[in-house]
């Protein structure tokens, strides 16, 4: 068991999702990474191959665009808080809009690494 606190967790910058603060990283808990995002803003398109991605919106709201390659469809989504989106390895997506102010729950599973962050031309 272990027990992490927010205010503890520094915060780092992702090239594609801005500023976050990673609660659960691979070394702590294998099975999956978890991280919160604060008034994250419009996000470079990306891809992963090794790893699933789930936002959770604790407050405020998101717009996503997504490409799935498997079926050449691009769509939009809109989430609010307490909505949820599972973005599955190999899907392209970007954070398109958000409210000024929002915190979103990014849950990885296998953990987060950022050898498997793959920049998209397609969105």
């Amino acid at each position: 068991m272990f027990v992490k606190k927010f205010d503890d967790q520094p915060v780092k910058t992702s090239p594609t999702c801005g500023e976050l603060r990673e609660l659960i990283k691979g070394g702590d808990y294998k099975p999956l990474g978890v991280a919160i995002a604060l008034d994250i803003k419009p996000t470079i398109a990306h891809y992963h191959k090794d790893f699933d991605e789930i936002y959770f919106v604790l407050d405020g709201e998101i717009k996503l665009e997504l490409y799935d390659p498997n079926e050449d469809k691009i769509w939009t989504e809109h989430l609010g808080a307490n909505d949820l989106c599972v973005i599955s390895k190999g899907i392209h997506h970007k954070i398109t809009g958000a409210t000024e102010s929002n915190r979103l729950c990014v849950i990885s599973t296998p953990p987060f690494h950022i050898d498997d962050e793959h920049l998209s031309d397609r969105i």
